[in-house]
């Protein structure tokens, strides 16, 4: 099971320096987490021109990029163009821009998407997520298209939440999928990750584990990083 470190922060100096203590811990993977203050309640920093004129100094440093935001067609764009690996999109806010869109249903806009991800030499790998309220069963229609699955298992948008329960379940479901119909899904959990979650999540049939406060808030946040690991 990998274990990805995640970056939660309002300002850019932040996020920088939290990508250098990445390496530091030993992790080759990032999450930072994009929050608009409207998908979500709490906003974070979210400006990918910062990120790309720095994107040559994080070389040794694969980004993936969670976008908490509505009308997530509208920037993708601009988050490939970062240099990020893995695009992570909501599958609600998805949803609700069809509803607002007419023209495009959810398909559509997932498509879109894919095709954004996919075009010219960018090769970026795309993830879908759901938030604690939202049934895994919604994620079936997509399955032929999205091989990364996130399960939220706190509400989008602020570190520190407890782990919600139910997302152990969600993550079993879609790995029984995985076993009965398809062969390459791979599910990420993401929120409230402790010792004691991180092996619930790993015994249910987790691949990967987005962890913050656990490890950012340590006093030592390599030790944090590598007892999450040898789980």
């Amino acid at each position: 099971m990998q274990i990805i470190p995640a970056i939660n922060c309002v300002d850019f100096n932040c996020v920088k320096e939290k990508l250098r203590k990445v390496k530091e811990i030993g992790a080759d993977w990032a999450q930072i987490d994009i929050a608009d203050g409207k998908f979500t309640l709490h906003k974070t920093w979210n400006n990918p021109k910062e990120l790309s004129a720095v994107k040559g100094q994080l070389s040794d440093v694969n980004l993936e990029i969670h976008l908490m935001v509505e009308n997530p067609q509208d920037v993708v764009d601009d988050w490939i163009k970062t240099g990020a690996k893995r695009i992570i999109i909501h599958h609600e806010a998805i949803v609700s821009s069809a509803k607002t869109h007419p023209d495009n249903n959810e398909i559509d806009i997932l498509n879109f998407i894919l095709e954004k991800c996919e075009v010219g030499n960018v090769n970026v790998e795309l993830g879908l997520a759901i938030n604690p309220e939202t049934s895994a069963e919604e994620l079936t229609p997509h399955l032929d298209k999205i091989r990364f699955i996130q399960i939220l298992a706190v509400n989008p948008g602020l570190a520190g939440q407890q782990f919600k329960a139910e997302t152990l379940d969600k993550i079993k479901f879609i790995k029984e999928l995985n076993d009965a119909y398809f062969d390459s899904i791979i599910v990420e959990v993401d929120g409230g990750i402790n010792l004691e979650m991180a092996k619930l999540c790993k015994k249910a049939g987790a691949d990967i584990l987005a962890a913050a406060s656990y490890i950012w808030n340590s006093e030592n946040p390599k030790k944090s990083f590598e007892e999450l690991n040898i789980i």
